[in-house]
């Protein structure tokens, strides 16, 4: 039998709203400016973006971004009760082994495989650590069990 532990919900809005705010940061005021001309190289233009119902489409698109970022939330949660990180160096090495086992690899083989353009794969990086090593981290602070 499969032993999947409670996390605690409080823990996984926390995530779920950590992980939404920190990608509206790094992909809007702090680098989105950077973030668009990358994918801009990516596409080979801008028509990959619907200009005429963007505003229309942005809040089923961060609502269903919410919904998938409670899912990355309740699934560290969870291994962090598995593991039993108790301290917060605990949860950061288990963001880290998550961020260097399973992003980096990822990014490295996009970068490879599909000629990404450096700039995108960055943004993928950087909320990639968001997402896992201080999402631990700020998880483990409030408490996941």
């Amino acid at each position: 039998m499969i032993h999947v532990p409670h996390v605690a919900a409080g823990a996984v809005i926390l995530g779920g709203l950590h992980n939404q705010l920190s990608g509206a940061l790094v992909y809007g005021p702090l680098f989105g400016h950077v973030w668009l001309a990358a994918m801009n190289k990516d596409k080979g233009g801008d028509g990959w973006m619907e200009k005429q119902s963007a505003k229309e489409q942005m809040t089923p698109l961060m609502g269903k971004e919410f919904l998938l970022n409670l899912g990355k939330a309740w699934f560290t949660g969870l291994l962090l009760n598995l593991t039993q990180a108790r301290t917060l160096s605990q949860a950061a090495q288990l963001g880290a082994f998550l961020y260097l086992g399973v992003l980096v690899p990822s990014v490295a083989s996009e970068t490879m495989w599909e000629k990404r353009p450096v700039d995108l794969q960055k943004f993928k990086l950087l909320s990639g650590f968001c997402s896992t090593v201080l999402l631990a981290c700020v998880m483990h602070w409030w408490g996941t069990a």
